[in-house]
């Protein structure tokens, strides 16, 4: 991604990252003072448009995330602005990073609109999401999404939406859900251990695909949802098991949106 891209790519983006949103998920305390003081300088650039940064609002950045300084910021900028490979430019406004040194730090930490879009669809979603085991489910997802591991993200993103829909079950048509259940699936019904759900553990009664098929079948949720759903199902199997299919960014992404925006939120506990 060249300058141009990104700085247009940036003024898209509603709303600004915080330097605590940046951060989540990134494992910031384990790194080295430069590591974090070159994410600090691309956070004030790239995310706070600032041309030029100084030592004191590196120093700020830390305070900020409550981080120990070193001893001393300004001999990392110096040595950082120096010599034939130097990642820092400096004049009389203080420092900018080199072009190059740029481009490394927006691939490894930038986001296209879209990515931003998932993130803030994820971030915003504690405050609709008060089912305890949820929100660990959403923390996951999150954590995988920011560091690139996009399988899985997939996984527990399906796991998110798949414990909101027995959630949504259990809370406003579980009668519904039982009577279909015999319809349905009769010989699994009469083999089961129980006949009838009454708590979120007898779930594990019956595969993932065969509470769609009964959510379906009692109108639980429509044609549409069942369909997301269950073509998010084989993403995740796919993503969850061994194979040589490619899981990328966008295909991650795709998911996210769409278990979230088309199930998650038409299902309100």
């Amino acid at each position: 991604m060249d300058a141009t891209t990104y700085a247009q790519e940036t003024k898209q983006r509603k709303a600004p990252l915080t330097l605590a949103q940046a951060v989540a998920g990134l494992p910031i305390t384990e790194w080295s003072h430069a590591d974090k003081i070159r994410f600090f300088a691309w956070f004030l650039v790239r995310r706070c448009d600032r041309q030029h940064f100084t030592g004191t609002d590196i120093g700020r950045c830390y305070d900020e995330l409550d981080l120990q300084r070193p001893t001393g910021i300004s001999p990392f900028l110096n040595q950082m602005s120096q010599g034939r490979s130097r990642q820092l430019l400096r004049n009389a406004s203080g420092y900018r990073l080199e072009r190059s040194t740029l481009g490394e730090l927006d691939a490894r930490f930038g986001a296209h609109p879209n990515t931003v879009h998932v993130r803030k669809l994820l971030e915003d979603l504690p405050a609709k999401v008060p089912d305890v085991a949820e929100r660990e489910f959403l923390d996951e997802a999150l954590i995988c999404f920011r560091n690139q591991a996009f399988r899985a993200a997939i996984v527990m993103c399906w796991n998110l939406a798949f414990d909101h829909l027995l959630n949504f079950v259990l809370k406003h048509h579980l009668a519904k859900f039982n009577a279909q259940w015999a319809t349905s699936l009769p010989k699994r019904n009469q083999k089961a251990r129980v006949q009838q759900i009454g708590h979120r553990d007898d779930f594990s009664e019956l595969k993932e695909s065969e509470v769609l098929t009964i959510c379906k079948g009692a109108a639980i949720i429509n044609p549409d949802v069942y369909k997301i759903l269950d073509e998010k199902l084989d993403k995740r199997n796919t993503a969850a098991h061994p194979s040589t299919a490619k899981i990328g960014q966008i295909q991650a992404e795709g998911v996210i949106d769409d278990l979230v925006t088309n199930v998650i939120l038409k299902l309100p506990l």
